[in-house]
């Protein structure tokens, strides 16, 4: 097997670990991952209006409309009228929303982190080349802006 095939296959082993690590985290929150990522949004951008999360997470305005009305309705979020359109609604987090944003992220990474743990300073210092490409991959994918 080459070396590409060995990296394709050892991905397709840990991207489904790792759902499923999402997936109990998220239950226990009892959030969906279209919500946690909507909630993942403003705490990362801040408040931002309900197109712009439209347009981040490349869904429908109706279908952000109904995750926000759940969120709303479980108090991690809330909506408020913007200053000089009445026809935009921004979306701020609430404290509740941002503790399981950040608490469920922590425990994601502190997987990564115990294997990081495990490197030597120039693998570790590869691992972080390939994320930074790796990202850059995925924004030219999705025709994301670049980062400055």
């Amino acid at each position: 097997m080459n070396e590409k095939d060995k990296f394709a296959r050892q991905f397709r082993e840990i991207q489904p670990k790792f759902s499923r690590i999402y997936t109990q985290l998220l239950t226990e929150a009892h959030l969906t991952f279209p919500q946690f990522a909507l909630l993942s949004q403003l705490v990362d951008r801040g408040t931002v209006s309900m197109t712009e999360v439209s347009a981040k997470l490349h869904i429908t305005k109706p279908a952000v409309t109904s995750l926000v009305d759940r969120l709303e309705k479980g108090k991690f979020l809330k909506r408020l009228p913007h200053p000089t359109d009445r026809r935009v609604s921004l979306l701020e987090i609430q404290p509740k929303g941002e503790r399981i944003v950040r608490k469920t992220q922590s425990q994601a990474v502190s997987f990564l982190l115990k294997t990081l743990d495990q490197l030597n300073a120039l693998e570790r210092k590869a691992v972080a080349h390939f994320y930074n490409l790796l990202s850059q991959t995925l924004d030219e994918t999705l025709n994301l802006p670049k980062k400055k």
